[in-house]
């Protein structure tokens, strides 16, 4: 194993233990690292914008995805595309930053079910990038700033409607 895979592979597992244990059972350690990878292409740094790392894209996915109130057919979309990608194209986290992007170009074009894939991925990744960071992204409000986003209040003290 790569230096860089297995550092990858360090800092997902630290994250699986931080999180909600729940999604460990559901997506692999190695299909997260691909999760977080598809965001940081989705997402990249920018000179105005943080990249799906900064604002902790993944971290918002396993946080919220085992929680009851997340959409089931997103959770399977997510799931199994997550699966299919990795046992269809198994070098991808050997490949440089280019090269997976033009992989996943030449995948979503030639397959809707890709598209709806990544399509759904990038609703989350906005989602993480914008929602407030009780939610587990938009990591010091990184997203927020990066627009100059005034900050509404009263701002939420419990997640998803729990009494405080």
């Amino acid at each position: 194993m790569k230096r860089r895979n297995f550092i990858k592979f360090s800092a997902t597992l630290a994250l699986l233990f931080s999180s909600n244990v729940a999604i460990a059972r559901t997506i692999s350690k190695e299909k997260l690292v691909i999760l977080d990878e598809i965001f940081n292409i989705i997402f990249p740094k920018t000179s105005t914008m943080p990249s799906a790392k900064e604002f902790k894209a993944l971290n918002y996915l396993v946080q919220n995805i085992s929680h009851k109130t997340f959409d089931d057919d997103d959770k399977v979309l997510i799931v199994d595309g997550t699966k299919d990608f990795s046992e269809s194209f198994p070098e991808f986290l050997t490949l440089k930053d280019e090269e997976k992007k033009e992989l996943i170009f030449r995948i979503i074009k030639n397959s809707s079910y890709a598209k709806s894939w990544i399509s759904k991925l990038t609703y989350y990744g906005i989602e993480a990038m914008f929602s407030d960071p009780i939610y587990g992204g938009n990591f010091e409000q990184i997203g927020w700033n990066s627009v100059k986003h005034n900050i509404g209040y009263p701002r939420p003290l419990k997640t998803y409607g729990q009494k405080i």
